[in-house]
């Protein structure tokens, strides 16, 4: 009696250890409008027969841990369905395997699954536990910067990681870019920094690894460092003589902007201040001008100097001076010589013209006069002519009247003159 008592209990352990069912993984996060599989296994001893397999959800009004049944995902009486997945889900149905596929799934299907299962016995039932966890990844992904320093402001050399998430759950597997480029050994949700440099900055972003959607929108590592390969440049970048004008420039890389740019000119003895800005400029270059000079470029985070140039000034030589001289010279000549020729030229133009611009506006008094002094030309020539002929128009023609007797006077006071002089000659 005592073996068979034990026997019974071998047979009843055995019998109870083998109804089992295994779910891979226990919780899935996927995007909406994917697929997504829910791996199961199960088992249950020789000699029953398996009736009834079915996927459930229970409702969220109901528990969580598969004691109550909610909505069927899929069931062997496909009528047993609820409508929501309906035409969604895909059962493996095969031995023992109740692995599952459920398409699209949206932010309505998240929420715990199990699978239950029943013999041919009414008390041949038996449920999975802790079921499989689903969750819908919200997009689009975002980056998330995180420093241990309060004001948010990420130096070079500080510690900084970035996070890549969406609304929900985050998937596991993952790919990152920088500027637009895939960064291939970056597969993880975070992408750590131990000492953050100014070569790693740029915009990043990430995605799901063999997915359509791979980026998100672009999130700026901001890094700051202080000013570096200060430089001077010299414009124009020609041999500097006495006389030229030239301006220094000072050039660097930094993050944040520039905000102060010192000069120095640096003697055999000391180094002095000369100015502040990022050009210096000279108008007028001469022999004093020349030396050693440096510029130190400052902004938030930092300064430095740049390198040192000398700046050397070819002096003039008595050659040179001679030259321009010369040449100043010449052109004065030349100028003076161009001048004399157009005033000359107009004088000859302004003496051809003066006799076309004579005007015939003449005083009726003036007429007389220039008859009278035709006369006394005449006489002059021949001394047989004794009289002269006033030639006055006609009195129906336009002749001119004279208003009063001063002007008949001065006539006859002419004419006795003449008389008086023609006498005297004949004497």
């Amino acid at each position: 009696m005592f073996y068979i008592s034990i026997l019974m209990q071998l047979s009843v352990s055995a019998a109870v250890s083998s109804w089992s069912v295994s779910y891979s993984p226990r919780s899935i996060c996927a995007f909406e409008n994917s697929s997504v599989d829910f791996s199961c296994t199960f088992d249950f001893p020789r000699g029953y027969t398996l009736r009834v397999s079915k996927w459930f959800k229970p409702d969220k009004d109901q528990k969580q841990d598969g004691s109550q049944e909610g909505m069927f995902v899929y069931h062997t009486d496909s009528a047993e369905i609820h409508e929501r997945y309906i035409n969604r889900a895909t059962y493996a149905n095969q031995d023992k395997n109740c692995s599952l596929k459920l398409h699209n799934v949206s932010r309505k299907d998240i929420g715990k699954y199990f699978f239950r299962f029943e013999i041919q016995h009414w008390w041949g039932k038996y449920t999975g536990q802790g079921g499989i966890d689903l969750s819908i990844a919200v997009l689009p992904f975002r980056v998330t910067v995180n420093t241990q320093k309060t004001n948010r402001e990420i130096n070079e050399g500080d510690s900084v990681t970035l996070t890549c998430n969406t609304e929900n759950c985050t998937p596991e597997v993952f790919i990152w870019f920088k500027n637009g480029l895939l960064l291939p050994h970056a597969t993880k949700q975070m992408l750590r920094f131990s000492s953050v440099s100014r070569e790693d900055f740029g915009n990043y972003s990430c995605g799901l690894k063999n997915s359509d959607t791979t980026s998100t929108t672009e999130t700026l590592l901001d890094v700051r460092y202080r000013p570096q390969n200060v430089q001077i440049i010299i414009f124009p970048s020609k041999e500097i003589e006495e006389g030229d004008s030239l301006t220094l420039n000072c050039k660097s890389n930094a993050n944040p902007a520039l905000t102060n740019y010192t000069w120095f000119k640096i003697s055999d003895t000391n180094t002095s201040y000369i100015g502040y800005g990022s050009k210096y400029s000279l108008k007028t270059v001469s022999q004093k001008d020349a030396g050693r000079y440096l510029c130190v470029a400052m902004n938030d985070v930092g300064s430095q100097n740049s390198t040192v140039i000398e700046l050397k000034v070819k002096e003039h030589s008595r050659l040179d001076f001679l030259l321009i001289a010369t040449t100043v010279l010449l052109l004065g000549i030349a100028v003076t010589l161009i001048i004399f020729c157009i005033m000359k030229r107009r004088k000859q133009i302004a003496s051809k013209k003066l006799p076309a611009e004579k005007t015939s506006t003449v005083t009726p008094t003036e007429e007389i006069y220039e008859n009278l002094r035709n006369s006394l030309k005449s006489e002059e020539i021949s001394t047989n002519l004794t009289y002269a002929d006033l030639m006055l128009p006609p009195a129906s023609s336009d002749r001119p009247h004279y208003s009063s007797q001063e002007d008949m006077t001065v006539i006859y006071s002419i004419l006795s003159d003449r008389e008086e002089t023609k006498t005297i000659e004949q004497i």
